[in-house]
């Protein structure tokens, strides 16, 4: 009895002190995103900052899965099954030539690689703009078929903190094949 109320007492307190993992997914792939990552309902989405200005510029930009933890915002876009948002060199180089106005206005912050993870590819961009950091990933499968888009940005003094989070989000990319 005395160890039956023992094993009782940890386990209700081990479910009460442990935060669980939040997982996205869907027909196409599963991810887990850290402990402490909260869903954003849609007018937290449009409270944030940027995001009308994102609107106004374009119309197509919402993002329909929203998340934050902490000042940290996440965004994931739904999975890409066709060529023309699959060809990563090709979106490589749209993006280049978009965001060669940051070098017009002294932004040299801009970078882009493609890289291999194990069998997949990973396109990432990334900036600073007004303070925000940005990172923007596309993370394909081995046959090229699925890609799975996102952003995140953040204050720019959480670099290190964004960056730990967009490998983990990266490393936990699983797609449904």
């Amino acid at each position: 009895m005395k160890k039956s109320l023992v094993l009782l007492l940890l386990s209700t307190t081990g479910a009460l002190t442990c935060k669980a993992q939040l997982m996205h997914s869907n027909e196409n792939v599963k991810l887990t995103l850290p402990s402490g990552t909260y869903k954003l309902n849609q007018q937290q989405v449009d409270a944030l900052p940027g995001i009308k200005l994102s609107k106004k510029l374009s119309q197509s930009y919402d993002i329909p899965y929203n998340y934050k933890i902490g000042d940290i915002y996440i965004g994931l876009f739904n999975v890409n099954k066709d060529f023309i948002n699959n060809d990563l060199p090709g979106k490589k180089l749209s993006q280049d030539e978009v965001y060669n106005f940051l070098k017009s206005y002294g932004n040299d912050t801009y970078n882009s690689a493609i890289k291999n993870i194990g069998k997949n590819r990973l396109l990432l961009i990334s900036y600073t703009i007004n303070h925000i950091g940005k990172y923007r990933f596309d993370y394909q499968n081995e046959s090229k078929t699925l890609t799975q888009a996102g952003e995140i940005d953040y204050p720019e003094n959480q670099k290190e903190k964004a960056t730990a989070l967009l490998n983990e989000i990266l490393n936990s990319i699983r797609f449904i094949e």
